[in-house]
């Protein structure tokens, strides 16, 4: 079984150590999201952001790694930029709405557009993060019905003290975007919302809720094991869904990786 992580900040490692942690869990390939971003603010006051680490990670080791994009929702140039996206080799999709750009979506007046517009006329995916911000990540969802969006760490909301109190209305919050066959969800930092150790039985009850209503094929798992350490390890992420005896060998399958491959269209490299 290929086991994708669909986030990693393998920046905050470095390269070989990266290498070295995924191997020590079985992890095969991995999607890097460069955290802090590398950017640079030009003349007219756009930021451009620079992937030289993802860059040399993915000439180094093509089968193993891929990354991601960002864009400033101001940048004049976006579709231009966005529509040479997936000409760089291992660069598969965007990001939005997470750390220099949430503010954009929680004043909910559509500034991701330009970049949402460009990603439908050149079938680019987005990875989304709504914070809590469910409003304008539906809008966006209904709007965009042609773009494949992808939505991080469960839909969870940033006050991570209370996660666990919100397990369920989470889960629901997040079944609430199964309708839109245009959305997949990013199983990620997943742990913080179980209100029981590991393997997290009460979570695999709710993901088993979440699969009967997107179906496990646009289900991907995804660590983020640099920022979750203060809460569970790399290895608790993956392994309550691989050794649990709740959910089949092809739901493992698919949630572990085969979904990643799919929805990114990222072929395998030899």
């Amino acid at each position: 079984m290929e086991v994708i992580d669909s986030q990693v900040h393998a920046n905050q490692r470095g390269i070989d150590q990266s290498i070295a942690i995924m191997n020590a869990v079985g992890v095969d390939a991995a999607v890097i999201d460069v955290w802090p971003p590398a950017r640079r603010q030009l003349p007219n006051g756009v930021y451009r952001f620079d992937y030289a680490f993802a860059e040399e990670a993915v000439a180094r080791f093509p089968a193993r790694f891929a990354y991601i994009a960002r864009f400033d929702p101001n940048d004049p140039q976006v579709d231009e930029l966005v529509g040479e996206l997936r000409q760089a080799p291992g660069r598969l999709c965007i990001r939005i709405a997470s750390g220099f750009d949430i503010k954009v979506l929680r004043e909910g007046r559509g500034g991701h557009q330009a970049i949402l517009q460009a990603a439908a006329r050149h079938g680019v995916p987005v990875m989304i993060y709504p914070g809590g911000e469910h409003a304008p990540v539906l809008e966006y969802v209904r709007r965009f019905d042609s773009v494949a969006f992808i939505i991080d760490h469960c839909g969870m909301g940033v006050e991570r003290a209370k996660l666990p109190e919100q397990l369920e209305s989470t889960i629901d919050q997040l079944i609430a975007y199964a309708k839109y066959p245009n959305v997949a969800v990013k199983w990620g930092h997943a742990p913080r919302l179980s209100r029981q150790p590991f393997p997290y039985p009460d979570l695999i009850g709710q993901l088993l809720r979440v699969i009967d209503a997107f179906d496990v094929k646009r289900l991907m798992w995804a660590s983020d094991y640099t920022v979750t350490t203060d809460h569970h390890t790399y290895a608790e992420s993956l392994f309550c869904l691989r050794c649990t005896e709740r959910l089949s060998q092809s739901d493992k399958e698919w949630l572990l990786g085969k979904t990643a491959r799919e929805i990114l269209r990222w072929p395998k490299t030899a």
